[in-house]
Protein backbone atom coordinates (compact mmCIF):
# COMPACT_ATOMS: atom_id res chain seq x y z
CA UNK A 1 0.00 0.00 0.00
CA UNK A 2 2.90 2.13 0.76
CA UNK A 3 4.39 1.38 -2.88
CA UNK A 4 1.50 2.62 -4.16
CA UNK A 5 1.06 5.48 -2.59
CA UNK A 6 4.33 7.11 -3.64
CA UNK A 7 3.76 5.74 -7.27
CA UNK A 8 0.32 8.21 -7.20
CA UNK A 9 2.86 10.98 -5.77
CA UNK A 10 4.71 12.22 -8.61
CA UNK A 11 1.50 11.86 -10.46
CA UNK A 12 -0.57 14.11 -8.06
CA UNK A 13 2.43 16.66 -8.00
CA UNK A 14 2.22 16.92 -11.84
CA UNK A 15 -1.39 17.07 -12.35
CA UNK A 16 -1.44 20.15 -9.31
CA UNK A 17 1.08 21.99 -11.31
CA UNK A 18 -0.18 21.93 -14.60
CA UNK A 19 -3.44 23.40 -12.89
CA UNK A 20 -1.83 26.17 -11.51
CA UNK A 21 0.33 26.71 -14.76
CA UNK A 22 -3.07 26.58 -16.63
CA UNK A 23 -5.19 28.47 -13.76
CA UNK A 24 -3.23 30.79 -11.59
CA UNK A 25 -0.51 31.53 -13.70
CA UNK A 26 -2.19 32.54 -16.85
CA UNK A 27 -4.33 34.99 -15.19
CA UNK A 28 -1.00 36.17 -13.73
CA UNK A 29 0.57 37.33 -16.46
CA UNK A 30 -2.68 38.72 -18.25
CA UNK A 31 -2.70 41.06 -14.88
CA UNK A 32 0.36 42.40 -16.22
CA UNK A 33 -0.65 42.70 -19.54
CA UNK A 34 1.28 40.22 -21.02
CA UNK A 35 0.68 39.23 -24.82
CA UNK A 36 -1.46 35.90 -25.65
CA UNK A 37 1.07 34.79 -28.09
CA UNK A 38 3.95 35.22 -25.51
CA UNK A 39 2.04 33.49 -22.55
CA UNK A 40 1.39 30.47 -24.74
CA UNK A 41 5.46 30.46 -25.02
CA UNK A 42 5.75 30.34 -20.85
CA UNK A 43 3.28 27.86 -19.95
CA UNK A 44 4.03 25.23 -22.61
CA UNK A 45 7.65 25.63 -21.70
CA UNK A 46 6.58 25.11 -18.02
CA UNK A 47 4.76 22.69 -18.80
CA UNK A 48 7.43 20.95 -19.79
CA UNK A 49 9.23 21.86 -17.04
CA UNK A 50 6.63 20.17 -14.12
CA UNK A 51 6.76 17.00 -16.38
CA UNK A 52 10.79 17.22 -16.55
CA UNK A 53 10.75 17.62 -12.79
CA UNK A 54 8.04 14.79 -11.61
CA UNK A 55 10.35 12.17 -13.53
CA UNK A 56 12.67 13.32 -10.66
CA UNK A 57 10.11 13.53 -7.88
CA UNK A 58 9.98 17.16 -7.51
CA UNK A 59 7.42 19.77 -7.61
CA UNK A 60 7.50 23.16 -9.83
CA UNK A 61 5.96 24.52 -7.27
CA UNK A 62 8.74 24.60 -4.70
CA UNK A 63 11.65 25.80 -7.65
CA UNK A 64 14.06 28.34 -6.10
CA UNK A 65 16.14 30.90 -8.10
CA UNK A 66 19.06 28.95 -7.97
CA UNK A 67 17.46 25.57 -9.65
CA UNK A 68 17.15 27.82 -12.91
CA UNK A 69 20.54 26.85 -14.56
CA UNK A 70 20.22 23.32 -14.45
CA UNK A 71 16.55 23.49 -15.02
CA UNK A 72 17.31 25.02 -18.38
CA UNK A 73 20.52 22.52 -19.18
CA UNK A 74 18.07 19.72 -18.26
CA UNK A 75 15.21 20.37 -20.24
CA UNK A 76 16.53 23.11 -23.24
CA UNK A 77 20.27 20.75 -23.37
CA UNK A 78 20.98 21.45 -27.65
CA UNK A 79 19.03 25.15 -27.83
CA UNK A 80 19.93 27.98 -29.24
CA UNK A 81 20.56 30.74 -26.90
CA UNK A 82 17.96 32.87 -29.08
CA UNK A 83 15.43 29.75 -27.91
CA UNK A 84 16.58 30.00 -24.40
CA UNK A 85 16.03 33.62 -23.32
CA UNK A 86 12.41 33.58 -23.46
CA UNK A 87 11.89 30.13 -22.33
CA UNK A 88 14.12 31.35 -18.85
CA UNK A 89 11.79 34.37 -19.11
CA UNK A 90 8.49 32.40 -18.51
CA UNK A 91 10.87 30.45 -15.80
CA UNK A 92 11.61 33.82 -13.42
CA UNK A 93 7.96 35.13 -14.30
CA UNK A 94 6.67 31.84 -12.50
CA UNK A 95 9.35 32.20 -9.84
CA UNK A 96 7.93 35.70 -9.34
CA UNK A 97 4.46 34.51 -9.42
CA UNK A 98 5.13 31.60 -6.66
CA UNK A 99 6.81 34.28 -4.40
CA UNK A 100 10.58 32.17 -5.16
CA UNK A 101 12.17 34.98 -7.30
CA UNK A 102 14.47 36.33 -4.24
CA UNK A 103 16.31 34.04 -2.23
CA UNK A 104 15.98 34.18 1.32
CA UNK A 105 18.78 36.22 2.77
CA UNK A 106 19.77 35.87 6.97
CA UNK A 107 18.15 38.29 9.46
CA UNK A 108 20.40 40.99 9.95
CA UNK A 109 21.47 41.51 13.82
CA UNK A 110 19.52 45.50 13.42
CA UNK A 111 16.42 43.46 12.02
CA UNK A 112 14.75 44.73 15.32
CA UNK A 113 15.13 48.50 14.65
CA UNK A 114 14.11 48.06 10.84
CA UNK A 115 11.09 46.81 11.81
CA UNK A 116 10.23 48.77 14.40
CA UNK A 117 10.66 51.66 12.43
CA UNK A 118 8.92 50.10 9.24
CA UNK A 119 5.99 50.12 11.94
CA UNK A 120 6.04 53.35 12.80
CA UNK A 121 6.11 54.18 8.81
CA UNK A 122 3.17 52.16 8.02
CA UNK A 123 1.50 53.04 11.01
CA UNK A 124 1.92 56.36 12.38
CA UNK A 125 3.16 58.06 8.84
CA UNK A 126 0.48 55.67 7.21
CA UNK A 127 3.69 55.96 4.14
CA UNK A 128 3.13 53.48 1.16
CA UNK A 129 4.73 50.39 0.35
CA UNK A 130 7.13 51.55 -2.18
CA UNK A 131 8.25 54.88 0.04
CA UNK A 132 8.67 52.36 3.24
CA UNK A 133 10.65 50.17 0.84
CA UNK A 134 12.82 52.67 -0.21
CA UNK A 135 13.66 53.80 3.03
CA UNK A 136 14.44 50.54 4.58
CA UNK A 137 16.67 49.73 1.72
CA UNK A 138 18.76 52.65 2.29
CA UNK A 139 18.82 52.52 5.69
CA UNK A 140 20.21 49.07 5.70
CA UNK A 141 22.66 49.75 3.52
CA UNK A 142 24.04 52.57 6.31
CA UNK A 143 23.70 50.27 9.06
CA UNK A 144 25.57 47.80 7.79
CA UNK A 145 28.55 50.10 6.58
CA UNK A 146 28.20 51.20 10.27
CA UNK A 147 27.87 48.13 12.56
CA UNK A 148 29.01 45.47 10.46
CA UNK A 149 32.25 43.95 12.47
CA UNK A 150 31.12 46.00 15.00
CA UNK A 151 28.86 45.85 18.26
CA UNK A 152 25.23 47.18 17.96
CA UNK A 153 26.35 50.45 20.16
CA UNK A 154 24.85 53.90 19.18
CA UNK A 155 27.57 55.47 21.69
CA UNK A 156 30.24 54.33 19.63
CA UNK A 157 28.93 56.09 16.78
CA UNK A 158 30.64 59.81 16.15
CA UNK A 159 30.18 62.50 13.38
CA UNK A 160 32.71 61.51 11.37
CA UNK A 161 31.15 58.54 10.74
CA UNK A 162 28.36 59.82 9.18
CA UNK A 163 30.87 62.66 6.63
CA UNK A 164 32.62 59.50 5.98
CA UNK A 165 29.46 57.80 5.34
CA UNK A 166 28.36 60.72 2.94
CA UNK A 167 31.54 60.92 1.46
CA UNK A 168 31.15 57.33 0.18
CA UNK A 169 27.78 57.77 -1.14
CA UNK A 170 28.92 60.52 -3.14
CA UNK A 171 31.47 58.38 -5.16
CA UNK A 172 28.56 55.91 -6.64
CA UNK A 173 25.03 58.31 -5.92
CA UNK A 174 24.53 61.79 -7.68
CA UNK A 175 24.37 64.49 -5.05
CA UNK A 176 20.25 64.80 -4.80
CA UNK A 177 20.62 60.52 -4.50
CA UNK A 178 23.03 61.04 -2.11
CA UNK A 179 20.58 63.99 0.06
CA UNK A 180 17.82 61.57 -0.39
CA UNK A 181 19.70 59.36 1.72
CA UNK A 182 20.36 60.81 4.64
CA UNK A 183 17.54 62.41 4.47
CA UNK A 184 16.12 59.27 5.38
CA UNK A 185 19.21 58.86 7.63
CA UNK A 186 17.96 61.99 9.65
CA UNK A 187 14.59 61.13 10.15
CA UNK A 188 15.33 57.43 11.39
CA UNK A 189 18.05 58.93 13.71
CA UNK A 190 15.25 60.98 15.31
CA UNK A 191 12.98 58.00 15.82
CA UNK A 192 15.85 56.22 17.74
CA UNK A 193 16.46 59.00 19.43
CA UNK A 194 12.54 59.03 20.74
CA UNK A 195 13.53 55.52 21.32
CA UNK A 196 16.13 56.39 23.68
CA UNK A 197 18.94 54.38 21.58
CA UNK A 198 21.19 57.54 20.49
CA UNK A 199 21.86 60.86 20.98
CA UNK A 200 20.30 64.01 19.43
CA UNK A 201 23.64 65.12 18.35
CA UNK A 202 23.67 62.28 15.89
CA UNK A 203 20.92 63.77 14.14
CA UNK A 204 22.46 67.13 14.05
CA UNK A 205 25.91 65.65 12.36
CA UNK A 206 24.02 64.32 9.56
CA UNK A 207 25.65 66.23 6.87
CA UNK A 208 24.23 67.43 3.53
CA UNK A 209 26.02 67.44 0.25
CA UNK A 210 25.71 70.30 -2.54
CA UNK A 211 23.99 70.47 -5.20
CA UNK A 212 24.54 73.60 -7.42
CA UNK A 213 21.80 73.98 -10.20
CA UNK A 214 21.38 69.75 -10.18
CA UNK A 215 17.65 69.77 -9.69
CA UNK A 216 16.09 69.31 -12.65
CA UNK A 217 12.10 69.38 -13.29
CA UNK A 218 10.57 68.30 -15.98
CA UNK A 219 9.67 70.65 -18.69
CA UNK A 220 5.88 71.73 -18.49
CA UNK A 221 3.62 71.98 -21.18
CA UNK A 222 2.39 75.84 -22.65
CA UNK A 223 -1.19 76.27 -23.97
CA UNK A 224 -0.08 75.56 -27.66
CA UNK A 225 1.40 72.12 -26.28
CA UNK A 226 -1.40 71.57 -24.61
CA UNK A 227 -3.79 72.04 -27.55
CA UNK A 228 -1.78 70.16 -29.66
CA UNK A 229 -0.96 67.09 -27.52
CA UNK A 230 -5.06 66.74 -26.79
CA UNK A 231 -5.29 66.86 -30.74
CA UNK A 232 -3.05 63.79 -31.12
CA UNK A 233 -5.98 61.47 -29.94
CA UNK A 234 -7.85 59.91 -32.65
CA UNK A 235 -11.50 60.24 -30.96
CA UNK A 236 -13.11 58.27 -33.84
CA UNK A 237 -11.95 55.22 -32.25
CA UNK A 238 -12.95 53.96 -29.40
CA UNK A 239 -9.23 53.33 -28.14
CA UNK A 240 -8.25 57.27 -29.07
CA UNK A 241 -11.37 58.37 -27.02
CA UNK A 242 -10.34 56.14 -24.24
CA UNK A 243 -6.82 57.82 -24.16
CA UNK A 244 -7.89 61.09 -24.83
CA UNK A 245 -9.97 61.23 -21.71
CA UNK A 246 -7.41 59.84 -20.05
CA UNK A 247 -5.22 62.34 -21.27
CA UNK A 248 -7.84 65.55 -19.58
CA UNK A 249 -7.82 63.75 -16.58
CA UNK A 250 -3.93 63.93 -16.28
CA UNK A 251 -3.32 67.42 -18.05
CA UNK A 252 -7.05 68.87 -16.88
CA UNK A 253 -7.60 67.39 -13.35
CA UNK A 254 -3.52 66.78 -12.64
CA UNK A 255 -4.59 63.19 -11.35
CA UNK A 256 -1.71 60.90 -11.05
CA UNK A 257 -1.81 57.64 -13.43
CA UNK A 258 -1.93 55.42 -10.53
CA UNK A 259 -5.51 57.62 -9.38
CA UNK A 260 -6.48 57.42 -13.03
CA UNK A 261 -5.91 53.57 -13.22
CA UNK A 262 -8.05 53.65 -9.92
CA UNK A 263 -10.64 55.62 -11.05
CA UNK A 264 -14.29 53.47 -11.02
CA UNK A 265 -17.66 54.45 -12.90
CA UNK A 266 -18.98 55.18 -9.21
CA UNK A 267 -16.54 57.75 -8.73
CA UNK A 268 -18.15 59.94 -10.51
CA UNK A 269 -21.31 61.95 -9.19
CA UNK A 270 -23.12 63.19 -12.90
CA UNK A 271 -25.91 65.00 -10.49
CA UNK A 272 -23.16 67.31 -8.27
CA UNK A 273 -20.43 67.34 -11.44
CA UNK A 274 -17.51 65.77 -8.62
CA UNK A 275 -15.52 63.39 -9.26
CA UNK A 276 -14.18 61.22 -6.13
CA UNK A 277 -10.63 60.50 -6.48
CA UNK A 278 -9.26 57.33 -5.25
CA UNK A 279 -6.47 57.21 -2.40
CA UNK A 280 -2.99 56.60 -3.93
CA UNK A 281 0.40 57.46 -2.14
CA UNK A 282 0.17 59.42 1.22
CA UNK A 283 -3.44 61.36 -0.07
CA UNK A 284 -6.64 59.94 1.51
CA UNK A 285 -8.37 60.99 -1.78
CA UNK A 286 -10.26 63.74 -2.69
CA UNK A 287 -13.61 65.48 -4.36
CA UNK A 288 -12.92 67.12 -7.56
CA UNK A 289 -14.89 69.50 -9.35
CA UNK A 290 -15.78 67.63 -12.82
CA UNK A 291 -15.47 70.53 -15.69
CA UNK A 292 -17.20 70.64 -18.53
CA UNK A 293 -15.20 69.54 -21.34
CA UNK A 294 -14.15 66.47 -19.05
CA UNK A 295 -17.33 65.59 -18.26
CA UNK A 296 -18.66 65.71 -22.00
CA UNK A 297 -15.05 63.80 -22.62
CA UNK A 298 -16.39 60.86 -19.92
CA UNK A 299 -19.60 60.53 -21.28
CA UNK A 300 -18.47 60.12 -24.77
CA UNK A 301 -16.04 57.26 -23.67
CA UNK A 302 -18.30 56.10 -21.78
CA UNK A 303 -20.31 55.27 -24.88
CA UNK A 304 -17.50 53.19 -26.46
CA UNK A 305 -16.41 51.37 -23.23
CA UNK A 306 -17.01 47.89 -23.35
CA UNK A 307 -18.72 45.79 -21.44
CA UNK A 308 -17.29 43.85 -18.45
CA UNK A 309 -17.97 43.23 -14.99
CA UNK A 310 -14.70 45.62 -14.15
CA UNK A 311 -15.51 48.46 -11.87
CA UNK A 312 -12.82 50.22 -12.82
CA UNK A 313 -13.65 53.46 -15.15
CA UNK A 314 -10.63 52.45 -18.02
CA UNK A 315 -10.34 49.39 -19.50
CA UNK A 316 -8.70 47.41 -22.18
CA UNK A 317 -10.51 48.07 -25.94
CA UNK A 318 -8.19 45.65 -28.10
CA UNK A 319 -6.24 42.85 -26.78
CA UNK A 320 -6.86 42.98 -23.02
CA UNK A 321 -10.79 43.84 -24.13
CA UNK A 322 -12.63 44.52 -20.57
CA UNK A 323 -9.39 44.30 -18.16
CA UNK A 324 -8.98 47.40 -15.61
CA UNK A 325 -5.67 49.38 -17.34
CA UNK A 326 -2.74 49.49 -14.97
CA UNK A 327 -0.58 52.58 -14.46
CA UNK A 328 2.06 51.83 -16.63
CA UNK A 329 -0.48 51.34 -19.96
CA UNK A 330 -2.14 54.52 -19.42
CA UNK A 331 1.71 56.26 -19.01
CA UNK A 332 2.67 54.23 -22.38
CA UNK A 333 -0.24 55.23 -24.17
CA UNK A 334 0.81 59.11 -23.28
CA UNK A 335 4.25 58.28 -24.04
CA UNK A 336 2.69 57.16 -28.02
CA UNK A 337 1.27 60.82 -27.55
CA UNK A 338 4.30 62.31 -26.98
CA UNK A 339 5.99 60.58 -30.16
CA UNK A 340 3.24 61.67 -32.29
CA UNK A 341 3.68 65.39 -31.46
CA UNK A 342 7.20 65.28 -32.09
CA UNK A 343 7.85 65.86 -28.37
CA UNK A 344 11.78 64.31 -28.48
CA UNK A 345 12.41 62.86 -24.98
CA UNK A 346 9.41 63.15 -22.97
CA UNK A 347 8.09 60.05 -21.49
CA UNK A 348 5.89 59.82 -18.51
CA UNK A 349 2.78 61.11 -16.83
CA UNK A 350 4.05 63.41 -14.01
CA UNK A 351 4.94 66.50 -16.01
CA UNK A 352 1.33 66.72 -17.25
CA UNK A 353 0.52 67.35 -13.76
CA UNK A 354 3.25 69.77 -13.52
CA UNK A 355 2.01 71.62 -16.04
CA UNK A 356 -1.69 71.30 -14.02
CA UNK A 357 -0.17 72.72 -11.45
CA UNK A 358 1.69 75.43 -13.71
CA UNK A 359 -0.87 76.85 -15.62
CA UNK A 360 -3.41 77.23 -12.50
CA UNK A 361 -0.43 78.98 -10.50
CA UNK A 362 -0.17 81.37 -13.90
CA UNK A 363 -3.36 81.90 -13.77
CA UNK A 364 -3.44 82.94 -10.39
CA UNK A 365 -4.41 80.32 -8.18
CA UNK A 366 -2.61 80.05 -4.61
CA UNK A 367 -0.31 77.46 -3.56
CA UNK A 368 -2.33 76.26 -1.08
CA UNK A 369 -5.66 75.85 -3.65
CA UNK A 370 -3.19 74.20 -6.10
CA UNK A 371 -1.80 71.67 -3.06
CA UNK A 372 -5.62 70.76 -2.21
CA UNK A 373 -6.44 69.81 -5.72
CA UNK A 374 -3.15 68.06 -6.34
CA UNK A 375 -3.96 66.36 -2.86
CA UNK A 376 -0.77 67.40 -1.59
CA UNK A 377 -0.57 67.24 1.99
CA UNK A 378 2.41 69.95 2.56
CA UNK A 379 2.28 73.03 0.57
CA UNK A 380 6.03 72.73 0.55
CA UNK A 381 5.65 69.88 -1.59
CA UNK A 382 3.24 71.97 -4.20
CA UNK A 383 6.28 74.44 -4.61
CA UNK A 384 8.37 72.20 -7.07
CA UNK A 385 5.26 71.85 -9.43
CA UNK A 386 4.18 75.49 -9.58
CA UNK A 387 7.04 76.33 -12.31
CA UNK A 388 7.34 80.14 -14.21
CA UNK A 389 9.13 80.39 -17.01
CA UNK A 390 8.98 84.01 -16.38
CA UNK A 391 8.47 85.56 -13.27
CA UNK A 392 8.53 88.88 -14.39
CA UNK A 393 4.63 89.30 -13.93
CA UNK A 394 4.66 88.46 -10.65
CA UNK A 395 7.10 91.18 -9.98
CA UNK A 396 5.99 94.06 -7.70
CA UNK A 397 7.14 97.77 -9.19
CA UNK A 398 10.35 98.91 -7.13
CA UNK A 399 8.94 101.75 -5.27
CA UNK A 400 11.17 105.55 -6.43
CA UNK A 401 11.13 108.05 -3.42
CA UNK A 402 12.25 111.30 -5.46
CA UNK A 403 13.80 113.78 -2.56
CA UNK A 404 13.43 117.40 -3.79
CA UNK A 405 16.50 119.60 -2.83
CA UNK A 406 15.28 121.97 0.15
Amino acid sequence: MLCQRNAKDPARRLKADLDLIQGGFTDYLRQRHTAEFTIAVYCRFLRKVARYLAGRRRCAAMLRRRDVPWIMRGCLPRCKATSRRPRQSGLLQWLRFTGHFREPVPRPRWQEWLDAYEHFLRVDRALVDCTRVAALRALNHYLAWQFRGRPLRWDFVQAEDLRRYAASRCRSLSPKSVNDALSILRQFLRFMHLQGECSPVLVLAVPKVADFGRQRFPEVLNEDQRQKFLAAFDRSSSQGQRDYTMAVCLIDLGLRAVEVSRLRLQDINWELQTLAVPAAKASPGRQLPLPAHVASALRNYLRHRPRTDAEQLFVGQTLLRGRPLSSWAIAAAMDRAYRRCGFVGWFGTHRLRHSFATRLFAHGATTKEIADLLGHRLVATTDHYTQTKDLRALAQPWPITIHRRS
